[in-house]
């Protein structure tokens, strides 16, 4: 009996930490977005605009997000992207190899397109 209870203590663990935890945090000048990866294996996007917090209820969630991985060496990145009616975004951490210079705390970069046009970005800060 204790063995199925410990089986089930550490599996309820592992489930709870795996659903709960956030792929990658990005916390912009205007929002806090969280990527998390979901149990059906799509991600999920949920924005607050500042002053919220993440424990308020998020201005946006858009799940059925796709996760990419790009380049090579000390330029590899990963991309997660999110699209809502004709608005597409972008989620991308680490910020090496990028072509603007990124503050000293970025930790990734935000960005937003309309129509497939480049809107605006905001730096991931620490």
């Amino acid at each position: 009996m204790p063995k199925y209870l410990i089986s089930f203590i550490i599996l309820t663990f592992l489930l709870s930490n795996a659903a709960a935890s956030d792929q990658f945090v990005c916390k912009t000048s205007k929002h806090t977005v969280t990527v998390k990866l979901l149990p059906s294996g799509k991600y999920q996007y949920k924005a607050w605009n500042k002053p919220k917090n993440v424990n308020e209820k998020p201005d946006m969630v858009i799940a059925g997000g796709e996760e990419m991985v790009e380049g090579t060496g000390v330029c590899r990145y990963i991309r997660w992207e999110f699209t809502q009616g004709n608005v597409q975004y972008i989620v991308s951490r680490p910020v090496t190899c990028t072509e603007a210079i990124p503050p000293p705390n970025a930790t990734g970069q935000l960005s937003v397109f309309i129509n497939g046009d480049h809107k605006k970005s905001w730096w991931c800060l620490e």
